[in-house]
């Protein structure tokens, strides 16, 4: 089996770092990325002990030159990329938006929408010059419209995720590079267990019901999503894992369970 090259950004931990060992175990190569060098030295290591093909690089992906650098970390290393996956994200304080620092709704905007923008564009230019590709971004609350109180900045970035996936798919037509979106749902991971922890008393409380009953645990979700990314042939795809059959019992024992 050719084994494919697989970048993904922001990827020492949570969902990031569960697609990375899931794919690992799947005999792929993975280009691991993160903001902290010491944590992707870290990472790096762990997996290269337990007899994995993996590399890393800590750029801000920000920047554009920061995508560069991982592009030349994935040749230099393996010669070639298959898969490029927008993963990087950050979360919101749990407040109103207009309760909001202007520094951080333009620091999750630049990692959020900015980053995952040109994310895709580097990937694409790579992979037309190459001549085949897929490129995968990752959803999360807000892609489908949904609305909650305090994620209103959150949700927006997600939801543009989902738009700018689609459109560019279109503008893909005939080129031989496919595009799509992860959905994973809600997954056990300290990004999330950070976000449910804030608020008030009230708020905590809420959050924890759901958290308890809706959240999936990550190795779950990662190696359904690492499957299905490796077995993906669509010029657009969606990935979901929290399908209605999956959601639905999910539902009605959040209504019903005290």
């Amino acid at each position: 089996m050719d084994k494919k090259t697989i970048v993904i950004t922001g990827s020492t931990r949570g969902i990031g770092y569960g697609l990375a060992f899931e794919l690992l175990k799947r005999g792929q190569q993975v280009v691991i990325n993160g903001t902290n060098e010491a944590m992707v030295g870290e990472r790096v290591e762990a997996l290269k002990r337990q007899g994995f093909e993996v590399a890393g690089i800590a750029v801000d992906i920000t920047r554009e030159d920061g995508f560069g650098a991982i592009i030349k970390t994935a040749v230099d290393h393996f010669g070639k990329i298959d898969i490029w996956i927008n993963n990087a994200g950050i979360p919101q304080s749990q407040m109103f938006f207009y309760e909001l620092d202007n520094k951080e709704i333009e620091d999750l905007i630049s990692v959020n929408i900015l980053g995952l923008m040109m994310g895709t564009k580097a990937a694409l230019l790579f992979f037309r010059h190459q001549g085949y590709g897929k490129i995968f971004n990752m959803e999360g609350f807000g892609s489908d419209g949904r609305i909650m109180e305090k994620l209103t900045l959150y949700g927006t970035s997600k939801r543009a995720v989902n738009y700018f996936t689609k459109s560019v798919s279109r503008e893909l037509k005939g080129e031989g590079i496919q595009i799509g979106v992860l959905s994973p749902g809600m997954v056990r991971t300290d990004f999330l267990l950070g976000a449910m922890a804030a608020g008030t008393p009230q708020e905590q409380a809420r959050n924890k019901r759901v958290f308890d009953i809706l959240a999936e645990e990550l190795d779950v979700v990662t190696g359904f999503l690492a499957g299905k990314i490796l077995a993906s042939t669509k010029p657009y795809d969606r990935i979901e894992f929290l399908t209605k059959r999956r959601l639905i019992p999910k539902i009605f024992k959040l209504m019903f369970v005290k």
